[in-house]
């Protein structure tokens, strides 16, 4: 069936830019929701087994919930596209062509997911479209030279885009002046009971991954890359989140939980995510080579999300697909330069089921 596009105000940023709130949906299937605050994802409704819709993902009700100091002060980017560079970098800072580049630090000393005022932060220019078989929007920000100390003026285009069959796709393409660096993301949470007075403890997990990166006490890669099996990041087969994120370790000591990457073996339906309870089923597909996965270890019941309830520790789950976390300082992980000549592409996919 051909999906249907809405958009009304959600209402205006602390500069006074009105902030559009866009609705891609097909009925008793799927409803998306999407803002050009941070080119936000905000909403998700699918069906259980029974066809309840429920919403799925983190947010807020309104524009004014993401605004809250008390949760701009988590530093918990739900929904938000993150960059230029997802996760955190050693010592704030990379070197690039002979020049050391010094990064801010947002969070406890360190540079996290883009700085002091990242991608999330930035009111998008907004495109809307529809086609024979599908509606989205693209969301476009012009990143200057020097923002946040980086390197280059990045041209960045986020397209969401819902087809008839109810597939979900985000993609990235980006350009830039000069040799620079680029890892984006996005960080939905994701709580497939549609209930986020729960956990996602009893969600069935799986990854098409051998390998994993673990962290040190600074939540950075170590520079390993280790197998999985015989640890607690064993996902190969679906098994449910409860059991291995309890188990002695000290790479879940360190986290609280997972907040790890995964070396993804292939690009489709690699990641699924299952709701025994509703029978709701993420497929994800991907082409990026990494995904972070964070349990929600820190989240703390310390601002009021949707229906007014505060989420607490764990009570959804992102999926992260990205290059690898630090790679600006791995020259042995895939790389994230990008340079003037060359266009910045990535695309992931989102298919929701019920069984």
């Amino acid at each position: 069936m051909q999906p249907v596009l809405t958009s009304k105000t959600f209402g205006f940023s602390p500069k006074g830019d009105e902030i559009h709130l866009f609705t891609f949906s097909i009925p008793d299937q799927i409803e998306i929701s999407v803002m050009n605050y941070g080119a936000t994802w905000t909403h998700l409704l699918v069906p259980d087994r029974n066809g309840k819709m429920e919403d799925v993902v983190l947010g807020f009700d309104t524009l004014e919930g993401y605004l809250q100091k008390d949760y701009q002060d988590h530093y918990c980017y739900i929904g938000s596209t993150i960059g230029r560079i997802a996760g955190r970098i050693t010592d704030n800072r990379f070197h690039l062509e002979g020049k050391t580049y010094e990064l801010p630090a947002n969070l406890n000393g360190i540079h996290l997911h883009g700085g002091m005022e990242g991608w999330d932060k930035k009111v998008w220019k907004s495109e809307p479209f529809e086609t024979h078989n599908s509606v989205g929007v693209t969301f476009y920000y012009q990143s200057q030279d020097g923002e946040e100390n980086y390197p280059g003026t990045i041209d960045i285009w986020v397209t969401y885009t819902l087809d008839e069959t109810g597939r979900l796709e985000i993609s990235y393409k980006a350009s830039s002046d000069e040799k620079t660096i680029i890892n984006p993301t996005n960080h939905a949470y994701f709580n497939l009971t549609g209930d986020f007075s729960k956990t996602i403890e009893g969600h069935g997990f799986f990854i098409d991954a051998e390998k994993y990166l673990p962290m040190n006490q600074n939540s950075l890669p170590t520079g390993e890359i280790a197998n999985v099996g015989g640890t607690p990041f064993d996902f190969r087969n679906l098994k449910t989140i409860n059991e291995p994120i309890h188990r002695n370790h000290p790479q879940l000591d360190l986290a609280g939980g997972i907040d790890h990457c995964f070396v993804l073996n292939q690009p489709e339906d690699c990641v699924v995510l299952y709701d025994p309870e509703s029978g709701r089923k993420l497929t994800l597909s991907t082409t990026e080579p990494g995904l972070q996965v964070y349990t929600g270890n820190y989240l703390g019941n310390n601002f009021k999300g949707k229906n007014g309830l505060t989420y607490g520790k764990r009570t959804a789950i992102c999926l992260e697909t990205q290059h690898f976390p630090d790679s600006c300082n791995h020259p042995e992980f895939p790389s994230i330069l990008l340079m003037p000549e060359e266009i910045f592409q990535s695309r992931t996919q989102f298919v929701f089921t019920a069984e």
